[in-house]
């Protein structure tokens, strides 16, 4: 209940930001501005989660064709450079904040602030051994031990590891710190971002600078 109240003053607290994601989804890439998909979470009762819609609207249609092209069988599928992923997508992805919405999953009950993360009916398929269900023993999170320990460079039976491994030691102090470290996480992506970005307008203008000489 303390977290469901908690939750409650988040969103309060991030709604000017959450108004304003929503007025630029909208200018920008159109309606929906909620994406919406049903996942898996406590002892695998499905529920619809809900984030900021990142990607173009034909992203559901062009997930299986990527799903063959680029998926390893032992790790989620998770794409570095999404190709359906639209500008300000990227930007939203990279600052957390296509997430906020989950929030009202904490609001219902559906979620927790800190858990592990539930996933959609495409990564079904990896539940192969007895004890990856564990991992399903506790309320699904929106950041846990899994998205500050490496995320998309482990393998499935390693998230299932760390899940049940945080849901053993759970704690509120435990808590804090994966929220802290989240935060540190988002700053980093945040910096790696700004120096892609820096690098490619350096590029840009070695180039141009050597098509002067022709």
């Amino acid at each position: 209940m303390a977290e469901r109240a908690l939750a409650v003053c988040l969103l309060i607290a991030c709604s000017p930001v959450m108004l304003l994601t929503t007025l630029l989804i909208w200018v920008c890439d159109g309606r929906p501005v909620i994406f919406k998909q049903m996942r898996y979470g406590y002892r695998g009762a499905p529920f619809t989660v809900f984030k900021f819609r990142t990607m173009t609207r034909q992203a559901e249609r062009l997930h299986a064709d990527l799903q063959r092209q680029g998926g390893q069988p032992e790790r989620l599928f998770k794409l570095e450079h999404d190709p359906r992923a639209t500008r300000l997508g990227n930007i939203l992805r990279h600052t957390f904040i296509d997430e906020w919405p989950q929030l009202v999953n904490v609001v219902r009950g559906e979620m927790r602030l800190i858990g592990p993360r539930p996933l959609p009916e495409s990564d079904q398929g990896h539940y192969t051994r007895p004890g990856h269900a564990l991992r399903l023993k506790g309320l699904p999170g929106m950041t846990g031990l899994w998205q500050v320990s490496g995320r998309n460079r482990l393998t499935f039976d390693e998230m299932c590891l760390l899940d049940v491994y945080y849901l053993c030691h759970r704690s509120v102090r435990f808590d804090l710190a994966l929220a802290a470290r989240t935060v540190g996480v988002v700053l980093q992506q945040i910096g790696l971002a700004r120096k892609a970005e820096h690098g490619c307008e350096q590029a840009g203008d070695v180039e141009h600078a050597g098509g002067g000489d022709d």
